[in-house]
């Protein structure tokens, strides 16, 4: 989903612009974490801030100073592991480099996956304040990217994963001065330092909810078609589930083809559409042809922006019981959650969504309610600069 600016009423512009550099790892990933990051950039500069930007692949033209450096991919596997976890002097001089040019007040740290081990000395002897937006449970994820750790040097492999993030993990949270956690569910989760954590809910601006036009149910699902968000189960539980719903899929990635055969071979080449990955009108067009939107991830989830901007626009979700989505849909208030990897619960759930419109109607409607109250880009934005404002003091 293309981003775009919040809205809400202004934020004053108290005391003197800070100039905030901005760290993420790959902007061409159309994650929650990019999405969030031109957000914050777009209403920043819009209060008069400076923002500048450094990234890993290509700069993504989002800030009026950018600079992105891409890793030269080594042969070897065991070059690219002390790479990737060990000190890696190109980067460091790089961000060194860039730091010294730029002369920020303070860092913006949203993902930052690989090079941690490079990355967080390289910000600590900056002697700069750092904010971190935790965007993910990945700091309790040894092996992130799902990476082959099979065969006779699996186990060893496994344990120098369990290694590094231990040892990346406690230097992040000695470097890190304020994390902002979106969700109930990561502030528990990761071991923070005392004081050093605070909720700040994701800024998504609440529209009047409009009716879900009549007939079938229609369901949603938007998001980068990788495994881990668990399309296939959808279709399962589509394919057992109430014989005249039908699902629109928006977004794209690597499990594109898998899930279009998936479909025909399930039977639902007439009930399944494709979409693609869509602008923020044609997506806003989307969550309004909806009843449910529908997330079945087979990982935790922190705040799943789908969730929310269905919500904003009134419209429910149903999602795994997993992670921060519970604390969003509130089951059965808001939404319904379900077991991973259970696409008979999630059939289940949705007969009870089709066999009663009305209670999919008033969940949206709370839903809605909610987001008006806990995630208003306004507040949201006012905390951002609250809490740079308390580092510069």
């Amino acid at each position: 989903m293309d981003p775009s600016p919040p809205v809400g009423q202004a934020i004053p512009r108290d005391g003197a612009a800070v100039k905030i550099l901005h760290l993420h790892d790959s902007p061409r990933i159309r994650g929650g974490a990019t999405r969030y990051l031109r957000l914050l950039l777009d209403r920043l500069q819009e209060l008069g801030h400076e923002n500048a930007l450094f990234c890993l692949d290509e700069a993504p033209g989002w800030a009026p100073r950018e600079r992105a450096w891409r890793y030269p991919w080594a042969r070897s596997a065991l070059r690219r592991r002390l790479d990737f976890h060990a000190f890696h002097r190109p980067l460091a001089r790089e961000l060194r480099s860039w730091i010294d040019r730029i002369r920020p007040d303070l860092v913006h740290l949203q993902n930052w996956t690989p090079f941690r081990a490079t990355v967080t000395p390289v910000l600590a002897s900056s002697g700069l304040p750092v904010v971190m937006t935790v965007h993910d449970f990945g700091l309790l994820d040894p092996n992130p990217f799902g990476l082959d750790r099979s065969g006779p040097t699996g186990p060893i492999r496994r344990w120098l994963d369990r290694v590094s993030l231990a040892s990346s993990r406690r230097r992040l949270m000695e470097m890190v001065d304020v994390f902002l956690c979106p969700s109930q569910a990561l502030l528990d989760a990761l071991p923070f330092p005392p004081g050093k954590a605070r909720l700040l809910r994701l800024p998504v601006p609440a529209f009047d909810p409009r009716p879900a036009p009549p007939g079938p149910l229609r369901l949603l699902f938007a998001g980068s078609l990788y495994r881990s968000k668990g399309l296939d189960l959808l279709l399962e539980a589509l394919a057992a589930g109430p014989s005249e719903a039908t699902l629109e899929v928006a977004g794209e990635g690597d499990q594109l083809q898998d899930l279009f055969q998936t479909s025909r071979t399930l039977g639902l080449a007439e009930r399944v559409r494709f979409l693609g990955r869509l602008g923020r009108e044609r997506m806003q067009e989307a969550f309004r042809r909806c009843h449910l939107v529908v997330l079945p991830s087979r990982v935790p989830e922190n705040s799943p922006f789908v969730l929310l901007e269905g919500g904003a626009l009134g419209r429910p979700g149903a999602a795994t019981h997993l992670g921060g989505a519970p604390e969003i849909l509130a089951p059965p208030d808001r939404g319904w959650t379900f077991p991973p990897e259970d696409p008979g619960a999630l059939a289940e759930v949705l007969g009870a969504a089709a066999a009663d419109p009305a209670s999919c109607a008033e969940r949206g409607a709370a839903l809605n309610a909610w987001i008006r109250q806990n995630c208003d880009p306004a507040a949201h934005f006012d905390a951002v600069l609250a809490t740079y404002r308390e580092l510069l003091a």
